[in-house]
């Protein structure tokens, strides 16, 4: 989506601000594809900012992470563990090398990995100053669910992680009705209550919403009368600020995880 049709479907939604994670195409080149939405966010630092993609059979890819938020508009590292090689090389513990990395140098980690929460949840352990944001709820985007609320059993166990915070995005995706979804809102409350206001983060993916933009975002700002001002707040953007350390195209600061 071209930047000038992405400011428009935020403006019609009332987002002020949108994280860009760029598609890479199997076989293309992903340095290319971070480049563009590098290039997008630098346009207008005010509203965007990229976690990016990165190639995870190239243990060397450690030495880039060195400067990865150097790049003005880079907020971290965007990942799927959806099939192979990423899959194969999570399961396999052959990841240290970007854990060691990421950690060292403060980059958040956004991931997606269906039925993996264990081995999500040892990288966590082990590595208790990397933070690491579990997209989608965790939801597998290839599978139809029958019972939302027991498919997200599992990611609740993360909670006790506290460098580990999910997204709820694309939710409507899975959602068995119409707007206002109320298929989703049982699921919604169990995750808040597990991890916090403080570490769930609203998302949308816009590319592939089965609905407005507006209406995933009224979904959390207007339909679910369990969550409050204040907790509204953190969700819809607040939370992700504090975590991804985005202050609006203000130099990197040096700290760790925010807890």
């Amino acid at each position: 989506m071209e930047a000038d049709a992405l400011v428009r479907e935020m403006e019609t939604a009332g987002v002020s601000r949108c994280v860009i994670v760029p598609m890479v195409p199997p076989g293309s080149d992903a340095g290319a594809s971070n480049g563009a939405a590098v290039d997008m966010a630098q346009g207008d630092l005010e509203r965007f900012g990229v976690m990016a993609p990165l190639d995870l059979t190239r243990p060397e890819n450690a030495r880039r992470l060195e400067t990865w938020r150097s790049q003005r508009g880079m907020l971290g590292i965007r990942l799927a563990f959806l099939r192979d090689p990423n899959l194969s090389l999570l399961v396999a513990g052959r990841l240290e090398w970007l854990w060691d990395a990421a950690e060292e140098a403060h980059i958040p980690i956004m991931l997606l990995a269906p039925g993996l929460q264990g081995d999500v949840d040892r990288v966590a352990a082990r590595h208790p100053r990397l933070r690491l944001v579990v997209d989608h709820l965790n939801l597998d985007p290839r599978v139809v669910y029958d019972d939302l609320g027991l498919a997200i059993q599992p990611l609740l166990g993360l909670a006790r992680r506290q460098n580990v915070a999910v997204k709820a995005s694309a939710l409507p995706c899975w959602a068995t009705d119409r707007f206002p979804f109320p298929s989703l809102h049982d699921p919604i409350a169990s995750v808040v209550n597990a991890f916090g206001a403080q570490r769930v983060f609203w998302g949308s993916d816009l590319t592939r919403l089965p609905c407005t933009y507006s209406e995933s975002v009224r979904l959390f700002t207007e339909q679910l009368p369990f969550l409050d001002d204040s907790e509204k707040d953190w969700i819809m953007g607040r939370g992700v600020s504090e975590w991804l350390r985005w202050n609006a195209g203000a130099p990197d600061a040096a700290d760790g995880f925010l807890g």
